[in-house]
């Protein structure tokens, strides 16, 4: 298991961010902020070991994983199988720049705020006015953010400009 997880560290490493797990408390802040329905569909941009949408599988979501670390893409995709959630989960290994955000109804974010960076005008552009942008730890710059709890930030696109 040891090797497994130095795997991961160093791929991430490699492909410009580390896996960092969220902690427990930030993910149940993270899922009170995004205001979780049955049927939301959610992507998380840099899902690591996929736990936060085993979580909010669990409260009646369906979502996607964009990660590039194949290793994690592959373990989160044995997580939700033991899980139960095979059918509603999907997993990718992929760029989420290159990704479309247009079906997301909340998005998860755990990412350097230079990333993030890159990656605030697809969401704008793309995303619904109502969907919630759930960002974890880094503040999204120049944007206000609708609550924030925790250093947990909730954005709607809509209340962006």
């Amino acid at each position: 298991m040891t090797i497994l997880i130095v795997s991961f560290v160093i791929f991430g490493d490699i492909k410009g961010a580390p896996f960092v797990r969220s902690k427990r408390e930030k993910i149940a802040i993270m899922l009170e902020l995004a205001e979780i329905k049955a049927n939301d569909s959610i992507i998380d941009a840099g899902s690591g070991d996929g736990t936060i949408l085993l979580e909010a599988a669990q409260r009646g979501a369906r979502g996607i994983g964009i990660e590039i670390n194949p290793f994690l893409v592959w373990y989160s995709r044995i997580r939700a199988r033991y899980a139960g959630f095979a059918k509603t989960l999907s997993f990718e290994k992929k760029d989420f720049a290159l990704s479309s955000f247009q079906n997301a109804d909340i998005v998860f974010l755990y990412l350097w705020p230079h990333t993030v960076e890159k990656l605030k005008e697809k969401l704008f552009r793309e995303l619904a006015p109502e969907a919630r942008i759930i960002s974890n730890s880094f503040p999204i710059k120049g944007w206000t953010p609708v609550k924030e709890k925790a250093g947990v930030y909730l954005y709607h696109p809509q209340k962006i400009i």
